[in-house]
């Protein structure tokens, strides 16, 4: 049985389709800023972060950040669009170890993450493009161009302090689903919309004194859209 905020949401949503402005299938290029987070939860036991935090005093979720994106969609039918799109998000995480210094004084690092996905994308809109609101869900690929760094003091067997600095880069494949809304005019479209992005990067053999890390890059981002229509 349907509860009755169920069905005044449907009636709701059945509504405003019914009253809405038709509208054109038209390209859009989409501009997006939103915010990234980054899951505490679930990292296996290799994962760099999880074993940064043994050692060092940081959250995985410091992580957090704006991110800012741009994105080119293309009609496909009536129901159906395909996507390409590149975002990018940087985060700088200073810390210190449990431990200190034989003097006393605090032992500094810095975490540094830099992603650049870029995604390819199918999403569906159950009310086509005949309506300026367009409810749509979707998923693809990501290709995520991502570096982390580690820098700072570093504490050996013996408690002596090094200054080093590490540094990764690579590339990582993974799955993305999306799930938006947007209001879409002639020229004009603004919106919502949430993404979750899995991959997983690996440094290699050692890095930063460990033995086989490697880093999720999974996360979620919340974002509003805003792009110029055109074509039909």
């Amino acid at each position: 049985m349907v509860n009755r905020p169920g069905c005044v949401l449907v009636l709701a949503c059945a509504a405003l389709a019914a009253s809405a402005r038709p509208t054109l299938a038209q390209q859009t290029l989409n501009l997006s800023v939103g915010y990234v987070m980054v899951p505490a939860a679930d990292r296996g036991d290799t994962d760099i972060l999880l074993i940064e935090h043994a050692d060092l005093a940081f959250n995985v979720k410091d992580f957090n950040g704006p991110t800012l994106g741009g994105e080119w969609l293309v009609p496909i039918g009536s129901h159906f669009e395909a996507g390409a799109g590149l975002s990018f998000f940087r985060r700088t995480v200073p810390t210190t170890h449990v431990r200190t210094a034989p003097d006393g004084s605090a032992i500094g690092r810095e975490l540094h993450l830099r992603q650049l996905p870029i995604a390819l994308t199918v999403r569906m809109l159950p009310l086509g493009q005949s309506y300026s609101v367009q409810p749509y869900f979707g998923g693809g690929v990501a290709v995520v161009n991502w570096r982390f760094s580690d820098s700072g003091d570093f504490v050996g067997p013996d408690r002596t302090i090094a200054r080093e600095q590490y540094e990764a880069s690579a590339n990582a494949v993974g799955p993305m689903m999306l799930l938006g809304l947007r209001i879409a005019g002639e020229t004009i479209a603004y919106g919502f919309e949430g993404r979750f992005q899995s991959a997983r990067g690996s440094f290699g053999p050692v890095f930063a004194r460990l033995q086989n890390p490697e880093l999720d890059l999974g996360n979620w981002t919340m974002q509003f859209t805003t792009g110029l229509r055109f074509g039909e």
